[in-house]
Parts: structure tokens; C-alpha cells; sequence
């Protein structure tokens, strides 16, 4: 058997913080110093159309997927599906949300939010630099 490099545990290690930046706060609203509301992925699932809503549990069932055949099967090719999944997830939703909406939420963004992009490009390096086939 091959040694394992530690580029091989990166695309876990990605789509594993993909996964726990969904289930922390992405967004933030505060008054004074004080937060208010707080909403993680879940909720957001909660808002908005069906489409949208598939969409952002694309993002996670994406990540966790990732996680669970990174760790199981070790197919270079199912991650890069699992990568695939999530992220088409995150760009639905960003081409889905209006220029002003964009605007108005870059005020109110929060850990989970740069978890989740954090945890794609972690995951992307990742897929690139294993030596899994």
C-alpha cells in the first residue's frame, strides 16, 4: 500500500468544514452590539422557493457526501462529484438572490458563511493534489 501524503486528507478536511459552516450562523443581524437573529443553512431552507431551498440543502448533502466517501471508497472521482454537488448548490443560490440582496447580505455575513467557501476551496486543492484515483 502507497503512504498517504497529507494532500490526501485535504479534500476531507474541506468538505468537512463545508458541512460545519452550514450549521453554524451564516447570516448575523445585530443591534448595539448585541445579535439578535442569527440563521445557519437550515434555516435559510426555510425561506424562499422550492428551488432554493433544494439548493442550499444541495450545499451540505454535497459536503457530507464528500465526507462519508472520502472517508469510505476513496474515489477520487465521487469527490469530485460530492465537490461538484455542493458547490453548483452555492451558485444556484448566489445567482438566484438579486444585486441588491447581495449587497444588503455582505453586511450581515457571518463565520459560516466564509466557513462554507473556505471549506470549497480547501476541498478543491484538495482533489487536485491526491494521489487517490
Amino acid at each position: 500500500m502507497a503512504k498517504k501524503k497529507s494532500t490526501d486528507y485535504l479534500y476531507l478536511l474541506g468538505m468537512l468544514v463545508t458541512a460545519i459552516g452550514f450549521l453554524l450562523p451564516i447570516f448575523k443581524l445585530s443591534a448595539f452590539g448585541s445579535n439578535l437573529v442569527t440563521i445557519n443553512g437550515f434555516d435559510i431552507v426555510g425561506k424562499g422557493n422550492s428551488a432554493v431551498k433544494i439548493a442550499v440543502l444541495l450545499i451540505f448533502i454535497g459536503a457530507v457526501a464528500g465526507v462519508l466517501l472520502s472517508a469510505a471508497l476513496r474515489n477520487k472521482a465521487y469527490n469530485l462529484v460530492a465537490l461538484i454537488v455542493s458547490i453548483a448548490g452555492g451558485l444556484y443560490v448566489f445567482a438566484n438572490s438579486n444585486d441588491f440582496g447581495i449587497k444588503l447580505a455582505q453586511k450581515f455575513l457571518s463565520v459560516g458563511f466564509y466557513l462554507i467557501i473556505i471549506g470549497w476551496i480547501v476541498a478543491i486543492i484538495g482533489w487536485l493534489f491526491s494521489s487517490k484515483r
